[in-house]
Parts: structure tokens; C-alpha cells; sequence
């Protein structure tokens, strides 16, 4: 469905919040720690670093947990431990040389995009990495975060000075499937967003680098209460689909089945921030940066 039969389907996708209904639909009740799951779709972008190759199991993964402390310290959003729909995978691996050790690298981004070096010296002995020695594993994982920083940061800059150079180009679809005025009332909240955001959208769909598209599901949950779920999915200027913002709630039965007034535009705030995250991500990863130099 990508126009790049390789590159995977970003997801984003929202959890459904407690049982009980919410005293406005979609809006945050004063019990829960954040806002609704309508609101603020779940998928934070991070990077997420597999053991480290070239090192007993146990050694490479506790590399790897170091590495990511020292790029998060960099403010590199990184995890050895969980990572998200969205996460990049930063590979690790090093070959001994004499008394120093060689290391490479390579970000394999969600469209493919791969900053990357060649072997270079670490400054850190193999052997001490693989008998687990603390203090070489803290050396080692601060020189690889420095390198690897740099080397992204290079890459973020210079992708977005080409995607500030040319902004996307932008068409929103009507909405289909939602109860009252929901098909129209989503489709124009979504094009205000849009305009307030210095984005106007195109009326036509065929100039269009990205097209958004909506569909909303309604079913009864009880006697008194209703599912909803709207997804939002960004589609390229061929018609594949790039990826999905999946928003969910319960709601008092019949409460969205006349105008949505308000709660058209919460929700599609929501739909919108997790829908430029995926844009952005397309567009800061591409044309990829050509391999350092080792």
C-alpha cells in the first residue's frame, strides 16, 4: 500500500480510555492523568537500540542500555527497553583491532532513510566490553552517543532546511460514516487547523502532495452508551496509504447524532497532531544523507 513497497505502515494508535463515560465526548475527565485518548493520540517518536553486535548477549544489550542513557542525556530521544510504533533502530556493531576496536552504525529510519558511519576507532579494547568492565562500557557508550548525536543532528538540519524550502501541499477529504453533521463539521475543522497553521489546504485533491482522509465508526456499547472511533489516514499524491491516527471513546448514546460543534475540532486537534508527526518524519527522512566517511 506504500509507495515504496519496502517501507512500512506508520501507525499511530490510541488506547481506549476508562469505562465510564466522559461528561463531553472526547474531553478530558478531571480522574484521568492526561487528556483524552481523542485529544492526544499515543506514538512518540524515540530510537530504539538493539544489543550491541559483536559482543556476548549480556555485554551487548548492557552497551546498548549505556548508549541509549548517553544519547538521551544528549537529548536524543533513545530506549533499549521498549520501543513504539514509531521508533527508528539504531544498529550497533564492533570488530576488534589490535587493542582498540572498530564500531559502525546505522539508523534504519520508518521510510528507510539510514545516517550512518563507517568503522571507526571506539578508543575502548574488545575484550574489556565482552568481560562487562563498568567503566569501559560508560567510555565506550559516551564516545559512540557524541558521534552519533552529531551525525543525526547533521541529518535533521540539513532535511529540514529542504522541507521548510518546499511545504507540503495539502487536501483534506470529506469525512465518511459519522451520525449528524460529523462528515461535513470534521472536514472543516480540520481545514481551519490546517489554515490557522500557515497551511491552507488545496480544493483540489489532484495537486496534493498528501491527502487526508476520514472515516468514523458509531455501534451501540449498551443501553445508554456508544463506541466511537475515527480514523484519520494520510494518503500520498498516488493514493497509498502512509499512515493511520486511530482515536477512540464511549460516549452517552445519541450524543453525536445531531451537530458536533465543538468536539469536531478537539478532535481533529488530535488527528492533526499525530498526522503532522507522520508527516514530518517522511519528509526530515528524505533524500537520506550519503554514509560519513570512515
Amino acid at each position: 500500500m506504500s509507495s515504496v513497497k519496502t517501507l512500512p505502515l506508520f501507525l499511530i494508535l490510541a488506547g481506549l480510555v476508562a469505562c465510564q463515560p466522559l461528561p463531553q465526548p472526547f474531553q478530558a475527565d478531571s480522574r484521568t492523568k492526561a487528556g483524552s485518548s481523542l485529544v492526544r493520540p499515543i506514538g512518540e517518536t524515540s530510537i530504539f537500540v538493539p544489543p550491541v553486535a559483536g559482543l556476548p548477549a549480556g555485554q551487548g544489550a548492557a552497551l546498548a542500555e549505556a548508549l541509549a542513557e548517553a544519547l538521551a542525556e544528549k537529548e536524543v530521544a533513545a530506549s533499549a527497553l521498549a520501543r513504539s510504533r514509531l521508533s527508528s533502530t539504531l544498529s550497533v556493531s564492533l570488530e576488534p583491532r589490535g587493542d582498540d576496536t572498530l564500531w559502525r552504525w546505522a539508523e534504519t529510519s520508518l521510510d528507510g532513510g539510514q545516517p550512518q558511519a563507517g568503522g571507526r576507532p571506539l578508543g575502548v579494547p574488545a575484550a574489556r566490553l565482552a568481560a562487562g568492565d563498568a567503566g569501559a562500557v560508560k567510555q565506550a557508550a559516551e564516545v559512540m552517543a557524541a558521534a552519533i548525536a552529531a551525525r543525526l543532528s547533521e541529518h535533521t538540519i540539513a532535511a529540514t532546511q529542504g522541507a521548510e524550502a518546499a511545504p507540503a501541499k495539502l487536501a483534506v477529504r470529506e469525512c465518511q460514516g459519522a451520525p449528524g453533521d460529523g462528515n461535513r463539521s470534521l472536514r472543516q475543522a480540520m481545514r481551519e487547523i490546517l489554515i490557522l497553521g500557515g497551511q491552507a489546504p488545496l480544493p483540489d485533491p489532484a495537486g496534493a502532495d498528501f491527502v487526508i482522509a476520514c472515516e468514523v465508526q458509531v455501534w451501540a456499547d449498551g443501553p445508554a452508551s456508544e463506541r466511537v472511533t475515527i480514523e484519520w489516514t494520510l494518503l500520498g499524491a498516488d493514493g497509498s496509504r502512509l499512515g493511520e491516527v486511530k482515536q477512540a471513546n464511549r460516549i452517552p448514546k445519541g450524543q453525536l447524532s445531531q451537530s458536533w460543534g465543538t468536539t469536531a475540532h478537539i478532535i481533529a486537534q488530535g488527528g492533526w497532531q499525530g498526522l503532522s508527526q507522520i508527516i514530518e518524519s517522511r519528509r526530515r527522512t528524505r533524500p537520506a544523507l550519503p554514509p560519513a566517511k570512515s
